[in-house]
């Protein structure tokens, strides 16, 4: 009963999205596009007029159905991913019906045209809240009990504590280590060993597992799943694959063998896909462009203000191939930074320590007021647009490294030169200075190898957050 309710309540969500979706589209055709468009033909809106064409949330729940988002439980962004694709089919198919069947006069395609926009906007967002809303109130909330309290087990707990709309409630660990049982992992009791778990399964009705213990031998995993599935709805296993590219990959089952393959793509291999990449970086850096000119030129007048010097600041960093380029940005620094780097670091210990770690200064004081307004808001990298214009930069991919930190990427320098920098990527979504010098160059290793035009536009939306928010950068 309370799946059916689940599920009623999140068509719900969508539904409310539907029409949320299809109020503001008529109220761009009826008030926004006349005083654009002239001897535009008028339109009369009424919700009794649409009452009639219930067949378009219909076919619009239907594909959202058909990805099966109303029975899994997804990520943000993977759910988002296959909400586009449903939102998407489903216009096409009501673009279809309305043409074929010359219902012209009856739906407008400006009105379903801007809904579809509109939708892959609105359509997550209110699924998003929606369900946070849901999951407080107990209605998308499912009981889960991790078995293994080591890292992944703390790893998938804190996943699941940041996306509580996916809808599982942790209630608690088991582990077989003695020295685990009766503690408490990350606010959640590690209750005992795990052959107790028929105990809980029945007294707290659990009806998902995770078991998240990489590290067991295959022989013992492969039972102990066996023996879950037989009390539980749903077992989520956590397989030992760490570091391993897996956001492009296809399970291939070879049933006779009882094996599977996970087929793994490096899809910037493809000539196709580096197209796409490089006419998405065009196309967006033309669009922001005249946006970005005016904040320019502005923060180049403050920057010459304040200090002396050239207000673009220039740089040779590794491109692809291996090949260096000129890497521009605001300077930040004042005019004879490079000279006081040394001097600096002989004097100082602790700068000394930082600049070995993260080949950075924490509270440099070679940057200058407005430089450091810059790097906060990460604004001084803003002429690098003109790079992502003239190929030798793409607007997400790999740090761009200085030249001296080539013996530093040792065997990982291949892969990473292997595509264009990018002014953005994962090191700067994924905590940025608060991060050490091998994870970014292994976030940028991973970024390569999982590469996808859906990953790109994650990794824009959320430097956008972190920008605003100013995390991590100093």
């Amino acid at each position: 009963m309370k799946r059916f309710l689940e599920i009623g309540a999140v068509g719900g969500l969508d539904l409310l999205a539907f029409y949320l979706c299809l109020y503001l589209s008529v109220q761009i055709r009826t008030a926004v596009l006349p005083l654009f468009v002239r001897d535009l033909p008028p339109f009369i809106f009424s919700f009794t007029h649409f009452a009639g064409l219930l067949w378009i949330p219909a076919i619009y729940l239907f594909f959202i159905a058909n990805e099966h988002l109303y029975t899994l439980k997804l990520p943000f962004w993977d759910e988002t991913k296959k909400m586009f694709k449903a939102i998407t089919v489903a216009t096409l198919v009501v673009m279809s019906i309305v043409t074929l069947g010359r219902m012209s006069d009856r739906v407008s395609r400006v009105i379903l045209t801007s809904q579809w926009i509109l939708s892959l906007f609105l359509f997550p967002l209110v699924r998003l809240w929606g369900k946070r809303v849901l999951y407080n109130i107990g209605i998308c909330k499912e009981k889960v009990l991790i078995m293994g309290a080591g890292r992944a087990g703390r790893a998938v707990l804190q996943w699941l504590l940041r996306e509580r709309h996916i809808g599982y409630d942790v209630v608690g660990f088991l582990d077989d280590d003695p020295q685990k049982i009766g503690t408490v992992v990350e606010g959640k009791k590690v209750f005992g060993g795990l052959r107790h778990f028929e105990r809980f399964v029945r007294r707290m009705a659990i009806q998902t597992i995770i078991i998240a213990i990489p590290s067991m031998p295959t022989d013992k995993l492969a039972r102990l799943a066996g023996e879950v599935q037989k009390h539980v709805r749903h077992t989520l296993v956590v397989p030992e694959l760490h570091g391993i590219a897996l956001l492009n990959t296809e399970l291939l089952h070879l049933f006779y063998e009882e094996l599977f393959l996970l087929n793994i793509r490096n899809n910037l291999m493809s000539i196709t896909n580096r197209f796409i990449k490089r006419c998405f970086d065009i196309t967006a850096s033309l669009l922001l462009l005249p946006f970005l000119f005016l904040l320019m030129v502005v923060i180049g007048l403050v920057i010459k203000l304040e200090s002396p010097g050239p207000v673009i600041y220039s740089h040779y960093r590794i491109g692809k191939g291996g090949k260096r380029f000129r890497c521009y940005k605001f300077r930040t620094m004042q005019r004879d930074a490079e000279e006081r780097l040394q001097e600096i670091l002989e004097q100082d210990d602790q700068a000394r320590q930082q600049w070995e770690q993260y080949w950075k200064i924490i509270n440099d004081p070679r940057v200058t007021r407005v430089g450091r307004f810059l790097r906060r808001t990460s604004l001084d990298e803003l002429p690098q647009i003109l790079n992502v214009l003239k190929g030798e930069m793409s607007l997400i991919g790999p740090r761009p490294y200085l030249l001296r930190e080539k013996e530093a990427l040792g065997d990982k320098l291949e892969i990473i030169t292997s595509v264009n920098p990018g002014i953005t990527g994962l090191w700067q979504v994924s905590g940025r200075n608060d991060t050490t010098y091998q994870y970014r160059i292994k976030l940028d290793t991973w970024y390569i190898m999982n590469w996808s035009l859906w990953l790109d536009i994650f990794i824009l939306v959320k430097t956008i957050g972190v920008v605003i928010g100013m995390k991590g950068a100093r």
